[in-house]
């Protein structure tokens, strides 16, 4: 007779995650690795960090011949702080956003705000609508999820977009790794990658687990859908950076604090 052993679910005594979270968690004497890790926020030299990322600005800076970032947004309030801390870097961002099709009417207004509070060059891209919702069948079938797709795209298109317009930098808000989970230190810069971009951004579900035995697709429509290849990023240098490992993040006070950009 085979014994099945029960997995126990244990509970963060402080922000009361669980040991089930999707990004995995550890807990240390009943606090879980997120809070250990929120903890070193106290402890950081920020104003090390910040000189450190004026070094990257500058860099970007000194190789750009168009615009000095991209900035991907879905016109959240965490969108809106990004952007101002861009500017504040004197960097020239394009701001580049994918169409989920499930915005709302504020959404939108948030959305087109955002650039026009701002005043600045932007990209919305519309995928191809009968792919997309090929692979959104297919998403909600497979893995009970509607929004894989889009994440997708989201997390690989303005990749895709700094490579091809030769763009040395992809600016990102929030590593949720760190700030939910504490899979990483603050001191480790993580960038974002292929692998990172797979582990937490998609839950291990890649373009080409929905495609084949799930939707029927042509393959040179989903291009966008894939992270470029490392050879690909190699040659042209684009770095993706993650905000959050040089400011002291507080998302309940930056949140606030958009609202006077006339977010809603």
């Amino acid at each position: 007779m085979r014994i099945q052993r029960r997995h126990i679910m244990e509970q963060c005594k402080a922000c009361l995650y669980t040991t089930d979270h999707p990004f995995g968690l550890t807990l240390i004497d009943g606090l879980c690795s997120g809070c250990v890790t929120h903890n070193e926020k106290y402890s950081i030299d920020w104003e090390d960090k910040y000189r450190e990322l004026k070094n990257i600005a500058n860099w970007a800076k000194d190789r750009s011949k168009t615009y000095d970032c991209v900035v991907p947004v879905v016109g959240d309030a965490e969108d809106y702080y990004v952007v101002s801390k861009v500017l504040e870097l004197d960097l020239n961002p394009l701001i580049v956003s994918v169409n989920s099709y499930f915005l709302n009417n504020i959404g939108w207004s948030n959305l087109q705000n955002l650039i026009t509070h701002f005043d600045l060059d932007s990209w919305i891209y519309n995928p191809e609508i009968y792919t997309y919702k090929e692979l959104i069948r297919t998403s909600l079938r497979k893995h009970n999820h509607m929004y894989l797709p889009w994440l997708q795209l989201h997390t690989s298109f303005p990749v895709h977009v700094a490579k091809e317009k030769k763009i040395p930098l992809v600016v990102w808000g929030a590593n949720q790794a760190v700030e939910q989970v504490g899979k990483f230190s603050h001191s480790d810069d993580v960038q974002m990658s292929r692998w990172n971009r797979r582990q937490h951004d998609l839950f291990e579900v890649e373009i080409d687990d929905l495609i084949g035995n799930g939707a029927q697709l042509d393959e040179r429509y989903i291009n966008y859908y894939q992270y470029p290849s490392l050879t690909d990023i190699n040659k042209t240098g684009v770095k993706g950076l993650y905000l959050s490992n040089y400011y002291r993040w507080d998302p309940l006070a930056q949140n606030h604090s958009v609202k006077s950009f006339g977010f809603k």
